[in-house]
């Protein structure tokens, strides 16, 4: 257990963490990355968090609406970043129906996460919400209609 607890406070460990958290989770502000780490078992202040902000050159960039995220510095444009997005879904998903209201997707393994980054990412109209598993995402639309047309859509993305 020692040697664990050794490993959630290296700072190397702390710093990829950081990456980590900050690619999977919209992250406002430092309170909530502090809150993140925590969670993670990392024994960590708001001052240690801000330390690392500045060490990791993070920077700010819109989400949706009005509010802004923490990303990693980088020269990529935007159009660059949806290029890789709809390269991760044509690479990774297997297939694609609407259940209901619901979009089902089946990635290959290990890949459904990175997938549901993505739809969430390319920001397609009308979603409500995505959770994603090991190798299966589900989008929640508002209805059947929309989960039909999205389906359609999402599959003219992957092919």
């Amino acid at each position: 257990m020692q040697e664990k607890e050794c490993l959630k406070n290296s700072k190397k460990q702390r710093l990829n963490t950081i990456v980590r958290i900050i690619s999977e989770n919209s992250v406002e502000t430092q309170g909530q990355l502090t809150k993140y780490l925590i969670s993670e078992g990392f024994d960590v202040t708001q001052a240690t968090v801000s330390r690392d902000i500045k060490e990791l050159r993070l920077i700010k960039i819109a989400d949706r609406g009005d509010k802004y995220r923490y990303a990693l510095p980088g020269k990529e444009s935007n159009v660059d970043i949806r290029t890789r997005y709809t390269a991760v879904l044509t690479h990774a998903v297997i297939t694609i129906q609407n259940a209901s209201n619901l979009v089902v997707v089946k990635t290959i393994p290990g890949s459904a996460q990175g997938c549901a980054m993505a739809i969430e990412t390319l920001d397609f109209d009308r979603v409500v919400g995505v959770i994603a598993g090991d190798d299966t995402v589900f989008i929640a639309m508002n209805n059947e209609k929309e989960a039909a047309a999205f389906a359609k859509t999402l599959m003219e993305c992957v092919n």
